[in-house]
Protein backbone atom coordinates (compact mmCIF):
# COMPACT_ATOMS: atom_id res chain seq x y z
CA UNK A 1 0.00 0.00 0.00
CA UNK A 2 1.38 3.34 -0.65
CA UNK A 3 1.11 6.82 1.24
CA UNK A 4 -0.22 9.72 -1.20
CA UNK A 5 1.03 13.21 -1.00
CA UNK A 6 -0.25 16.06 -3.01
CA UNK A 7 1.53 19.38 -4.18
CA UNK A 8 -1.64 21.80 -5.02
CA UNK A 9 -1.22 25.30 -5.78
CA UNK A 10 -2.75 29.11 -5.71
CA UNK A 11 -2.12 29.75 -9.19
CA UNK A 12 -0.44 28.02 -12.03
CA UNK A 13 3.26 28.38 -12.25
CA UNK A 14 3.73 28.94 -8.47
CA UNK A 15 6.23 25.90 -8.42
CA UNK A 16 4.31 22.48 -7.73
CA UNK A 17 6.48 20.84 -10.61
CA UNK A 18 9.60 21.62 -8.94
CA UNK A 19 8.56 21.15 -5.45
CA UNK A 20 6.78 17.44 -6.48
CA UNK A 21 10.04 16.69 -8.70
CA UNK A 22 11.89 17.68 -4.99
CA UNK A 23 9.87 15.43 -2.94
CA UNK A 24 10.47 12.73 -4.99
CA UNK A 25 14.51 13.05 -5.20
CA UNK A 26 13.87 13.17 -1.34
CA UNK A 27 12.42 10.22 -0.94
CA UNK A 28 14.29 7.78 -3.37
CA UNK A 29 17.09 8.85 -2.05
CA UNK A 30 16.16 7.68 1.38
CA UNK A 31 15.11 4.59 -0.24
CA UNK A 32 11.67 4.35 -1.20
CA UNK A 33 9.83 2.98 -4.49
CA UNK A 34 8.41 6.40 -5.33
CA UNK A 35 6.30 8.06 -8.24
CA UNK A 36 5.30 11.15 -9.53
CA UNK A 37 1.22 11.70 -10.59
CA UNK A 38 -0.55 14.25 -12.59
CA UNK A 39 -4.14 13.05 -13.17
CA UNK A 40 -4.46 15.53 -16.08
CA UNK A 41 -2.53 17.96 -17.80
CA UNK A 42 -2.47 20.41 -20.55
CA UNK A 43 1.06 20.27 -22.70
CA UNK A 44 2.06 20.16 -26.42
CA UNK A 45 5.54 18.95 -24.97
CA UNK A 46 5.47 15.15 -24.33
CA UNK A 47 7.12 12.37 -23.50
CA UNK A 48 7.29 8.38 -23.97
CA UNK A 49 6.75 5.95 -21.31
CA UNK A 50 8.28 2.60 -20.66
CA UNK A 51 4.76 1.03 -22.50
CA UNK A 52 5.30 3.36 -25.45
CA UNK A 53 2.37 5.90 -24.53
CA UNK A 54 2.66 9.46 -23.93
CA UNK A 55 2.17 11.36 -21.39
CA UNK A 56 3.56 15.37 -20.18
CA UNK A 57 7.30 15.86 -19.88
CA UNK A 58 6.55 17.38 -16.22
CA UNK A 59 5.91 13.87 -15.39
CA UNK A 60 8.57 12.12 -17.37
CA UNK A 61 10.94 14.34 -16.16
CA UNK A 62 9.74 13.85 -12.46
CA UNK A 63 9.75 9.96 -12.79
CA UNK A 64 13.64 10.75 -13.48
CA UNK A 65 13.99 12.72 -10.19
CA UNK A 66 12.18 9.54 -8.29
CA UNK A 67 14.43 7.28 -10.05
CA UNK A 68 12.17 5.47 -11.66
CA UNK A 69 11.17 4.22 -15.20
CA UNK A 70 8.31 6.77 -16.54
CA UNK A 71 4.88 4.97 -16.67
CA UNK A 72 1.52 6.07 -18.51
CA UNK A 73 -0.29 5.61 -15.31
CA UNK A 74 1.78 9.30 -14.05
CA UNK A 75 -0.30 10.95 -16.18
CA UNK A 76 -3.23 9.10 -16.90
CA UNK A 77 -5.12 12.17 -19.57
CA UNK A 78 -3.28 14.62 -21.25
CA UNK A 79 -5.01 17.25 -23.39
CA UNK A 80 -2.97 18.28 -25.94
CA UNK A 81 -4.84 21.74 -27.77
CA UNK A 82 -5.04 22.13 -31.41
CA UNK A 83 -7.04 25.37 -31.53
CA UNK A 84 -10.63 26.22 -31.54
CA UNK A 85 -10.91 25.18 -28.51
CA UNK A 86 -10.12 21.54 -29.45
CA UNK A 87 -8.25 19.51 -27.43
CA UNK A 88 -6.15 16.08 -28.56
CA UNK A 89 -7.28 13.64 -25.32
CA UNK A 90 -5.04 11.12 -24.68
CA UNK A 91 -5.91 8.11 -22.00
CA UNK A 92 -3.02 6.10 -20.63
CA UNK A 93 -0.55 7.11 -23.40
CA UNK A 94 -2.91 6.41 -26.34
CA UNK A 95 -5.03 9.06 -28.54
CA UNK A 96 -8.58 8.89 -27.42
CA UNK A 97 -10.00 11.50 -29.45
CA UNK A 98 -10.54 15.10 -30.28
CA UNK A 99 -12.78 16.53 -27.89
CA UNK A 100 -14.27 20.27 -26.33
CA UNK A 101 -14.58 21.60 -23.26
CA UNK A 102 -18.04 20.81 -22.90
CA UNK A 103 -18.05 16.79 -24.55
CA UNK A 104 -14.73 16.62 -22.31
CA UNK A 105 -16.26 17.87 -19.10
CA UNK A 106 -19.98 15.06 -20.06
CA UNK A 107 -17.28 12.80 -19.93
CA UNK A 108 -15.59 13.48 -16.64
CA UNK A 109 -16.99 10.24 -15.10
CA UNK A 110 -15.21 8.13 -17.75
CA UNK A 111 -11.83 9.73 -17.04
CA UNK A 112 -12.08 9.89 -13.27
CA UNK A 113 -12.31 6.01 -14.10
CA UNK A 114 -9.04 5.70 -15.73
CA UNK A 115 -7.65 7.78 -13.18
CA UNK A 116 -8.95 5.48 -10.56
CA UNK A 117 -7.15 2.88 -12.45
CA UNK A 118 -4.14 4.48 -12.67
CA UNK A 119 -4.07 5.32 -8.63
CA UNK A 120 -4.67 1.73 -8.11
CA UNK A 121 -1.89 0.08 -10.22
CA UNK A 122 0.26 3.01 -8.27
CA UNK A 123 -1.00 1.72 -5.06
CA UNK A 124 0.00 -1.62 -5.55
CA UNK A 125 3.68 -1.09 -7.25
CA UNK A 126 5.29 1.94 -5.06
CA UNK A 127 6.21 3.12 -1.45
CA UNK A 128 5.39 6.78 -2.43
CA UNK A 129 3.17 9.10 -4.72
CA UNK A 130 3.59 12.27 -4.54
CA UNK A 131 0.53 14.12 -6.73
CA UNK A 132 0.56 17.37 -8.55
CA UNK A 133 -2.35 19.50 -9.44
CA UNK A 134 -3.09 21.47 -12.10
CA UNK A 135 -3.32 25.38 -12.03
CA UNK A 136 -5.72 26.71 -8.93
CA UNK A 137 -7.00 24.21 -6.39
CA UNK A 138 -9.94 26.12 -5.87
CA UNK A 139 -11.45 27.82 -9.27
CA UNK A 140 -14.91 28.18 -8.05
CA UNK A 141 -16.45 28.27 -11.93
CA UNK A 142 -14.63 25.17 -12.42
CA UNK A 143 -14.37 22.77 -9.22
CA UNK A 144 -17.55 21.16 -10.46
CA UNK A 145 -15.78 19.50 -13.06
CA UNK A 146 -12.40 19.57 -11.76
CA UNK A 147 -10.64 16.74 -12.28
CA UNK A 148 -6.83 17.54 -11.33
CA UNK A 149 -6.72 18.31 -7.76
CA UNK A 150 -8.38 17.51 -4.05
CA UNK A 151 -11.30 15.42 -5.54
CA UNK A 152 -8.55 12.90 -6.74
CA UNK A 153 -6.57 13.37 -3.74
CA UNK A 154 -9.99 12.58 -1.98
CA UNK A 155 -9.76 8.70 -3.76
CA UNK A 156 -6.17 8.34 -2.52
CA UNK A 157 -7.10 9.57 1.70
CA UNK A 158 -3.86 11.22 1.67
CA UNK A 159 -2.86 14.65 2.71
CA UNK A 160 -1.88 18.16 0.56
CA UNK A 161 0.40 20.61 0.90
CA UNK A 162 -0.54 24.23 -0.58
CA UNK A 163 2.03 26.33 -2.69
CA UNK A 164 2.32 29.88 -3.18
CA UNK A 165 4.20 32.32 -5.51
CA UNK A 166 5.44 35.11 -3.24
CA UNK A 167 7.36 36.55 -6.35
CA UNK A 168 4.13 37.41 -7.92
CA UNK A 169 3.13 39.19 -4.59
CA UNK A 170 0.12 38.66 -2.92
CA UNK A 171 1.25 35.67 -1.29
CA UNK A 172 -0.74 36.06 2.10
CA UNK A 173 -4.17 36.61 0.17
CA UNK A 174 -3.36 33.74 -1.78
CA UNK A 175 -3.09 31.45 0.46
CA UNK A 176 -5.86 32.80 2.81
CA UNK A 177 -8.16 33.00 -0.24
CA UNK A 178 -7.34 30.09 -1.57
CA UNK A 179 -7.91 27.88 1.71
CA UNK A 180 -11.26 29.87 2.51
CA UNK A 181 -12.67 29.36 -1.05
CA UNK A 182 -12.31 25.41 -0.85
CA UNK A 183 -14.70 23.38 0.26
CA UNK A 184 -14.83 22.19 3.72
CA UNK A 185 -14.24 18.62 2.98
CA UNK A 186 -11.10 19.43 1.06
CA UNK A 187 -9.67 22.44 3.18
CA UNK A 188 -9.29 19.94 5.78
CA UNK A 189 -7.03 18.05 3.34
CA UNK A 190 -4.57 20.70 3.56
CA UNK A 191 -1.67 20.08 6.13
CA UNK A 192 0.60 22.99 5.41
CA UNK A 193 1.64 25.72 3.22
CA UNK A 194 4.69 26.42 1.40
CA UNK A 195 5.49 30.10 -0.03
CA UNK A 196 8.04 29.66 -2.91
CA UNK A 197 10.70 31.98 -4.71
CA UNK A 198 11.52 34.11 -2.12
CA UNK A 199 14.13 36.99 -2.10
CA UNK A 200 16.07 38.30 0.58
CA UNK A 201 16.24 37.72 4.21
CA UNK A 202 12.74 35.37 5.63
CA UNK A 203 12.74 36.91 8.91
CA UNK A 204 10.66 39.92 7.19
CA UNK A 205 8.08 37.08 6.80
CA UNK A 206 7.67 36.79 10.40
CA UNK A 207 4.63 38.46 11.79
CA UNK A 208 2.95 37.28 8.41
CA UNK A 209 3.82 34.01 8.88
CA UNK A 210 2.53 33.62 12.04
CA UNK A 211 -1.09 35.58 11.09
CA UNK A 212 -1.96 33.72 8.34
CA UNK A 213 -1.10 30.67 10.44
CA UNK A 214 -3.61 31.61 12.85
CA UNK A 215 -5.98 32.71 10.68
CA UNK A 216 -6.44 29.51 8.66
CA UNK A 217 -5.21 26.98 11.49
CA UNK A 218 -2.66 25.56 8.97
CA UNK A 219 1.05 25.67 9.58
CA UNK A 220 3.41 26.94 7.30
CA UNK A 221 5.89 24.37 6.73
CA UNK A 222 8.51 26.61 5.10
CA UNK A 223 9.87 29.23 2.74
CA UNK A 224 12.11 28.20 -0.69
CA UNK A 225 14.22 30.87 -1.66
CA UNK A 226 14.57 32.20 -5.53
CA UNK A 227 16.89 30.00 -7.43
CA UNK A 228 18.64 30.42 -11.23
CA UNK A 229 20.80 27.90 -11.09
CA UNK A 230 17.79 25.22 -11.08
CA UNK A 231 17.77 23.37 -14.75
CA UNK A 232 14.06 22.46 -15.05
CA UNK A 233 12.10 22.31 -18.40
CA UNK A 234 9.24 24.57 -18.80
CA UNK A 235 6.01 22.60 -19.90
CA UNK A 236 4.22 25.44 -21.13
CA UNK A 237 4.37 26.70 -24.81
CA UNK A 238 3.84 30.49 -23.54
CA UNK A 239 7.02 30.64 -21.84
CA UNK A 240 8.32 30.45 -25.35
CA UNK A 241 5.95 32.91 -27.09
CA UNK A 242 6.94 35.40 -23.71
CA UNK A 243 10.83 35.02 -24.51
CA UNK A 244 13.08 36.25 -27.42
CA UNK A 245 16.23 34.85 -25.81
CA UNK A 246 17.18 31.69 -23.77
CA UNK A 247 20.21 30.16 -23.15
CA UNK A 248 23.80 31.56 -22.61
CA UNK A 249 24.11 34.96 -23.16
CA UNK A 250 28.07 34.93 -23.08
CA UNK A 251 28.78 31.75 -25.97
CA UNK A 252 29.70 32.62 -29.47
CA UNK A 253 27.56 30.45 -31.19
CA UNK A 254 24.08 31.69 -31.88
CA UNK A 255 20.77 29.91 -32.83
CA UNK A 256 17.92 31.10 -34.13
CA UNK A 257 14.73 29.20 -32.97
CA UNK A 258 11.71 30.11 -35.28
CA UNK A 259 8.35 30.20 -32.66
CA UNK A 260 5.64 28.10 -34.34
CA UNK A 261 2.22 29.01 -33.96
CA UNK A 262 1.75 25.69 -32.58
CA UNK A 263 5.03 25.03 -31.37
CA UNK A 264 5.41 21.03 -29.53
CA UNK A 265 8.00 19.82 -27.63
CA UNK A 266 9.81 23.29 -27.09
CA UNK A 267 12.37 21.44 -24.70
CA UNK A 268 13.97 19.72 -27.37
CA UNK A 269 16.34 23.02 -27.58
CA UNK A 270 16.86 22.92 -23.66
CA UNK A 271 20.20 20.95 -23.71
CA UNK A 272 21.97 23.64 -25.53
CA UNK A 273 21.19 26.42 -23.07
CA UNK A 274 24.75 25.93 -21.51
CA UNK A 275 26.54 26.58 -24.72
CA UNK A 276 24.85 28.74 -27.10
CA UNK A 277 22.64 31.72 -27.21
CA UNK A 278 19.33 31.40 -28.64
CA UNK A 279 17.52 33.66 -30.06
CA UNK A 280 13.19 32.96 -30.49
CA UNK A 281 12.17 34.35 -34.07
CA UNK A 282 8.63 34.55 -35.20
CA UNK A 283 7.49 34.70 -38.70
CA UNK A 284 8.66 38.47 -39.49
CA UNK A 285 12.31 38.01 -38.03
CA UNK A 286 15.48 38.06 -39.60
CA UNK A 287 17.33 34.50 -39.67
CA UNK A 288 21.01 36.55 -38.25
CA UNK A 289 22.82 33.11 -35.86
CA UNK A 290 24.70 30.68 -36.53
CA UNK A 291 22.28 27.63 -36.69
CA UNK A 292 18.20 27.50 -37.38
CA UNK A 293 16.30 25.16 -35.58
CA UNK A 294 12.64 24.38 -36.89
CA UNK A 295 11.25 22.70 -34.07
CA UNK A 296 8.02 20.52 -33.99
CA UNK A 297 4.17 21.80 -34.53
CA UNK A 298 1.13 20.34 -33.71
CA UNK A 299 0.14 21.38 -37.31
CA UNK A 300 2.91 21.23 -39.75
CA UNK A 301 0.95 22.49 -42.76
CA UNK A 302 -0.09 25.57 -40.74
CA UNK A 303 3.88 26.70 -39.68
CA UNK A 304 4.27 26.60 -43.80
CA UNK A 305 1.46 27.90 -44.65
CA UNK A 306 2.59 31.18 -42.54
CA UNK A 307 6.33 30.61 -43.67
CA UNK A 308 5.28 31.23 -46.62
CA UNK A 309 3.26 33.93 -45.79
CA UNK A 310 5.61 36.39 -44.28
CA UNK A 311 8.76 35.87 -46.84
CA UNK A 312 10.41 33.54 -43.87
CA UNK A 313 11.16 30.62 -46.59
CA UNK A 314 12.83 32.86 -49.04
CA UNK A 315 15.03 33.86 -45.54
CA UNK A 316 15.63 30.30 -44.57
CA UNK A 317 16.99 29.71 -47.97
CA UNK A 318 19.22 32.58 -48.19
CA UNK A 319 20.50 31.51 -45.16
CA UNK A 320 21.30 28.09 -46.22
CA UNK A 321 23.01 29.92 -49.32
CA UNK A 322 25.00 31.51 -47.20
CA UNK A 323 26.69 28.39 -45.49
CA UNK A 324 24.11 28.32 -42.34
CA UNK A 325 23.07 25.22 -40.57
CA UNK A 326 19.40 23.88 -40.78
CA UNK A 327 18.08 21.38 -38.30
CA UNK A 328 14.51 20.41 -38.60
CA UNK A 329 12.66 18.09 -36.02
CA UNK A 330 9.77 16.43 -36.32
CA UNK A 331 7.17 19.41 -37.73
CA UNK A 332 10.32 21.10 -38.38
CA UNK A 333 12.09 17.87 -40.34
CA UNK A 334 8.74 17.59 -42.46
CA UNK A 335 9.02 21.34 -43.63
CA UNK A 336 11.76 20.94 -45.12
CA UNK A 337 11.00 18.44 -47.62
CA UNK A 338 9.24 19.22 -50.89
CA UNK A 339 5.49 18.78 -50.30
CA UNK A 340 3.53 17.61 -47.24
CA UNK A 341 0.16 16.03 -48.21
CA UNK A 342 -2.61 16.05 -46.12
CA UNK A 343 -5.02 14.41 -48.42
CA UNK A 344 -7.80 13.88 -45.64
CA UNK A 345 -7.05 17.14 -43.20
CA UNK A 346 -6.05 15.53 -40.79
CA UNK A 347 -3.49 18.04 -39.90
CA UNK A 348 -6.13 21.08 -40.24
CA UNK A 349 -7.59 23.48 -42.76
CA UNK A 350 -4.64 23.79 -44.88
CA UNK A 351 -5.10 20.86 -46.33
CA UNK A 352 -1.80 19.75 -49.09
CA UNK A 353 0.77 22.15 -49.33
CA UNK A 354 4.53 22.86 -50.68
CA UNK A 355 7.52 22.63 -48.41
CA UNK A 356 10.49 24.47 -48.71
CA UNK A 357 11.88 22.00 -50.76
CA UNK A 358 15.49 22.11 -49.35
CA UNK A 359 15.29 18.21 -49.17
CA UNK A 360 14.37 15.83 -51.69
CA UNK A 361 11.10 14.07 -50.04
CA UNK A 362 7.45 14.00 -49.04
CA UNK A 363 5.57 13.41 -46.30
CA UNK A 364 2.37 12.04 -45.70
CA UNK A 365 -0.27 12.24 -43.67
CA UNK A 366 -3.55 10.72 -42.16
CA UNK A 367 -1.65 7.54 -40.76
CA UNK A 368 -1.45 6.22 -37.06
CA UNK A 369 0.57 7.84 -34.68
CA UNK A 370 4.10 6.82 -33.94
CA UNK A 371 4.68 6.50 -30.03
CA UNK A 372 7.88 4.98 -29.83
CA UNK A 373 11.21 5.24 -28.06
CA UNK A 374 13.90 5.01 -30.51
CA UNK A 375 17.80 4.85 -30.98
CA UNK A 376 20.01 4.62 -33.47
CA UNK A 377 23.66 5.31 -35.10
CA UNK A 378 23.66 8.69 -36.86
CA UNK A 379 26.25 9.69 -39.25
CA UNK A 380 27.61 12.85 -40.67
CA UNK A 381 31.16 13.99 -41.73
CA UNK A 382 32.58 10.87 -41.23
CA UNK A 383 31.53 10.58 -37.39
CA UNK A 384 29.63 8.19 -36.55
CA UNK A 385 27.23 8.61 -33.08
CA UNK A 386 24.91 6.43 -31.55
CA UNK A 387 21.67 8.37 -30.34
CA UNK A 388 18.65 8.07 -28.73
CA UNK A 389 15.28 9.80 -28.56
CA UNK A 390 11.48 9.26 -28.78
CA UNK A 391 9.67 9.72 -31.84
CA UNK A 392 5.77 11.29 -31.61
CA UNK A 393 4.27 11.97 -35.64
CA UNK A 394 1.50 10.85 -37.45
CA UNK A 395 3.55 11.41 -40.95
CA UNK A 396 5.44 9.38 -42.98
CA UNK A 397 8.64 10.45 -45.12
CA UNK A 398 9.17 9.21 -48.44
CA UNK A 399 13.00 10.96 -48.66
CA UNK A 400 15.71 10.55 -51.45
CA UNK A 401 17.88 12.28 -49.44
CA UNK A 402 21.18 10.48 -47.23
CA UNK A 403 19.37 9.26 -43.92
CA UNK A 404 20.62 10.76 -40.79
CA UNK A 405 20.08 8.24 -38.51
CA UNK A 406 20.35 4.47 -39.14
CA UNK A 407 17.25 3.08 -37.00
CA UNK A 408 18.05 0.13 -34.51
CA UNK A 409 15.00 0.53 -32.50
CA UNK A 410 11.84 2.51 -33.58
CA UNK A 411 9.90 3.93 -36.39
CA UNK A 412 11.48 6.91 -38.19
CA UNK A 413 10.47 8.22 -41.44
CA UNK A 414 8.55 5.67 -42.40
CA UNK A 415 9.60 2.12 -40.79
CA UNK A 416 11.88 0.28 -42.73
CA UNK A 417 15.05 1.20 -40.71
CA UNK A 418 15.72 4.62 -41.37
CA UNK A 419 15.46 8.19 -39.98
CA UNK A 420 15.52 11.83 -41.17
CA UNK A 421 17.86 13.09 -44.00
CA UNK A 422 21.26 15.02 -44.22
CA UNK A 423 22.33 17.00 -46.94
CA UNK A 424 25.94 18.94 -47.09
CA UNK A 425 26.37 21.85 -49.61
CA UNK A 426 29.18 23.71 -50.75
CA UNK A 427 28.43 27.31 -50.63
CA UNK A 428 31.22 29.43 -51.91
CA UNK A 429 33.84 27.10 -50.11
CA UNK A 430 31.97 26.90 -46.92
CA UNK A 431 29.55 24.06 -46.25
CA UNK A 432 25.83 24.39 -45.50
CA UNK A 433 24.17 21.43 -43.83
CA UNK A 434 20.76 20.52 -44.01
CA UNK A 435 19.56 18.04 -41.26
CA UNK A 436 16.49 16.67 -40.10
CA UNK A 437 15.32 13.99 -37.67
CA UNK A 438 11.79 12.88 -36.45
CA UNK A 439 13.93 12.03 -33.00
CA UNK A 440 12.72 14.54 -30.67
CA UNK A 441 15.53 14.76 -27.99
CA UNK A 442 18.20 14.70 -30.65
CA UNK A 443 20.77 17.27 -28.28
CA UNK A 444 20.38 15.37 -25.31
CA UNK A 445 22.82 13.31 -26.99
CA UNK A 446 25.89 15.22 -25.99
CA UNK A 447 28.43 13.71 -28.74
CA UNK A 448 26.16 15.16 -31.74
CA UNK A 449 25.14 17.98 -29.66
CA UNK A 450 28.90 18.83 -29.78
CA UNK A 451 29.75 18.08 -33.06
CA UNK A 452 27.41 20.90 -34.15
CA UNK A 453 27.95 23.41 -31.48
CA UNK A 454 31.81 22.60 -33.05
CA UNK A 455 31.31 23.16 -36.09
CA UNK A 456 30.38 26.86 -35.71
CA UNK A 457 32.87 27.03 -33.10
CA UNK A 458 35.70 25.70 -35.54
CA UNK A 459 34.28 28.48 -38.31
CA UNK A 460 35.21 31.20 -35.49
CA UNK A 461 38.86 29.84 -35.07
CA UNK A 462 37.70 28.85 -31.39
CA UNK A 463 38.37 25.68 -29.43
CA UNK A 464 35.78 22.74 -29.36
CA UNK A 465 33.81 21.89 -26.60
CA UNK A 466 33.20 19.07 -24.68
CA UNK A 467 29.58 19.53 -23.07
CA UNK A 468 28.58 17.37 -20.78
CA UNK A 469 25.48 14.67 -20.97
CA UNK A 470 22.47 16.83 -20.55
CA UNK A 471 21.34 14.15 -18.04
CA UNK A 472 24.26 14.79 -15.74
CA UNK A 473 23.16 18.58 -16.04
CA UNK A 474 19.21 17.45 -14.72
CA UNK A 475 20.45 15.19 -12.21
CA UNK A 476 22.52 18.17 -10.51
CA UNK A 477 19.85 20.52 -10.69
CA UNK A 478 17.25 17.40 -8.59
CA UNK A 479 19.86 17.10 -6.02
CA UNK A 480 20.17 20.98 -5.73
CA UNK A 481 15.81 21.22 -5.66
CA UNK A 482 16.13 18.13 -2.90
CA UNK A 483 18.68 20.02 -0.51
CA UNK A 484 17.00 23.40 -0.78
CA UNK A 485 13.80 21.95 0.37
CA UNK A 486 15.28 19.94 2.77
CA UNK A 487 17.09 23.04 4.52
CA UNK A 488 13.84 25.30 4.24
CA UNK A 489 10.74 22.97 4.75
CA UNK A 490 10.09 21.09 7.65
CA UNK A 491 9.11 17.74 6.25
CA UNK A 492 8.38 15.94 9.13
CA UNK A 493 4.39 16.29 9.18
CA UNK A 494 4.41 15.19 5.68
CA UNK A 495 7.09 12.80 4.52
CA UNK A 496 9.28 10.34 6.76
CA UNK A 497 13.12 11.90 7.61
CA UNK A 498 14.25 8.39 7.88
CA UNK A 499 15.21 6.29 5.65
CA UNK A 500 13.40 3.34 4.52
Amino acid sequence: MAKFLMVVGTSSNCGKTVVVAGLCRILANRGYKVAPFKSQNMSLNSRVSKEEGEIAVAQYIQSLAAKTEPSIHFNPVLLKPKGNFISQVIVHGKPYRDMDYNEYRRNKDFFLGKIRESLEYLDRNYDYVVMEGAGSCCEINLLEDDIANLRVLEMTGGDAILVADIDRGGVFASLYGTVSLLPKRWRRLIKGFVINKFRGNPEVLKKGLEEIEELTGIPVLGVIPYREDLVFPEEDSQVIQDRKTLGNPRSPVEVDVIKFSKIANFTDINPLFNDTFIRLIDFQGDITGDILVLPGSRCSTLEMKLLREHGMDRKIREFVERGGIVIGICGGFQILGRKLIDRNFSEGDVGSIEGLGLLNMETVFGNEKVIKNSSGILEIEGERFEVSGYELHEGVTVSQEKPLIKVIKGFGNRGEGFDGAIKVIDVRGKKAYILGTYFHGIFENYKFRNFIVNLVRRRKGLKPITGDSYRNTLESSFEKIAKVIQENVDLGDVIPLDKK
